[in-house]
């Protein structure tokens, strides 16, 4: 799901993909791009407020942090979720 910005328009090539158009509706049925705004806002906070800046080198590192912590929101331990994670995959 996306919204209409036109780079998204190749998605449909590899992927199931569907169109929210913002400037008519934010929710049809059950596409919205809720979840990924939510993300990008986590990424955000994490840049102005922990981060202050990402180098080219680390973005993808800074990124896959996020990833997990967006993941793992619903943990209620998530640093020991973590520790399980690496201890399992020694």
């Amino acid at each position: 799901m996306s919204d209409e910005y036109s780079a998204y328009q190749y998605a449909g090539r590899d992927y199931k993909h569907s169109v929210i158009h913002h400037a008519h509706k934010f929710v049809e049925g059950n596409v919205h791009v809720n979840n990924i705004e939510s993300f990008w806002a986590l990424v955000k906070r994490a840049w102005f407020g922990t981060h202050h800046h990402y180098s080219n080198k680390r973005k993808p590192l800074f990124l896959a942090e996020s990833c997990w912590k967006y993941n793992h929101s619903d943990y209620e331990a998530p640093f020991d979720a973590f520790v399980d994670g690496i201890v399992t995959r020694l």
